[in-house]
């Protein structure tokens, strides 16, 4: 069936649809957010296609993929700033394994880049700059140790990978991010091995006061008390810390691995609650 011109207009009024003095009404921009993961120092500027905002909506990566044209400005960051802008195209289905994978591509593309989110609105997707705190920290390694027990590793190896001190909602308190890895790797390349040790766990935790009392809550993560063979267990850590839709209030981009297989996620915080935005990713 074929949608003309006309009637794909009104149905992103009634989607987005904003009214005007004289009863104009014109689509909300649609903002794409698109992540790229560097877990395997890919240096191809293709990202996933998160999802997109739209006059103060969410919307999931196959819902914006058709009002994403191409030639979209983004801006770049990764954890702790902004690197630059770029163009980006019109979202494309991956292959094979990869057949549900929505992609976008940038140009130009930083040179030597970590992992990168962009954003495609016109405002400071980083309103509030984070701190980057030591992972030594005795407060968030008893933190850890206390989760990780009450999953059922008795004993934890506690090993710290990031603290990040930052405002979320710009009230004048910092949340506290911290991820956590206890995993075996191959050698000499360094990425996960397919089995879990007794032990193992990847995690990402918020630590933040809430009606005068710290609430630890876990955003996401895996744990082994006993060891399992070929489980192909994941690796989490935080990636950014963004305004990903223009309203001032900062989310939490968070990337994904395991043996054959990547993933970028987001997620925001209200309260003491944790919503998770968007997902996207590859894995055989």
């Amino acid at each position: 069936m074929t949608i003309s011109r006309l009637t794909l207009a009104a149905i992103m009024v009634l989607m987005f649809g904003l009214s005007f003095p004289g009863g104009t009404a014109m689509a909300a921009p649609v903002n794409p957010i698109v992540a790229f993961n560097d877990f395997y120092r890919d240096s191809k500027p293709t990202g996933y296609l998160l999802g997109a905002s739209a006059g103060g909506q969410w919307l999931k990566s196959e819902a914006a993929a058709g009002l994403i044209p191409g030639g979209e400005q983004y801006r770049l960051y990764t954890l702790t700033g902004e690197v630059g802008n770029s163009v980006g195209s019109k979202p494309v289905k991956g292959e094979d394994a990869c057949a549900d994978t929505l992609y976008v591509t940038l140009a130009p593309f930083p040179a030597g880049r970590g992992s990168l989110v962009a954003v495609g609105g016109p405002w400071n997707a980083m309103p509030r700059k984070l701190k980057i705190a030591s992972p030594e920290a005795q407060v968030y390694k008893e933190a850890a140790a206390g989760l990780l027990r009450h999953k059922g590793i008795v004993n934890p190896n506690v090993n710290l990978t990031q603290v990040i001190q930052v405002d979320l909602d710009g009230d004048g308190a910092e949340e506290v991010l911290v991820s956590a890895t206890n995993y075996q790797r191959f050698k000499p390349e360094g990425g996960l091995t397919p089995d879990a040790r007794a032990g193992d766990y990847s995690l990402v935790f918020l630590r933040k006061v809430v009606q005068g009392t710290v609430v630890t809550k876990i955003i996401t993560g895996e744990y082994y008390p006993e060891a399992k063979k070929f489980t192909g267990p994941s690796e989490h850590r935080i990636i950014g810390v963004l305004d990903l839709n223009g309203d001032g209030i900062m989310d939490i981009v968070l990337s994904g691995r395991y043996y054959e297989g990547d993933w970028v996620e987001a997620y925001r915080v209200q309260g003491a609650k944790i919503i998770k935005l968007f997902s996207m990713g590859c894995g055989s």
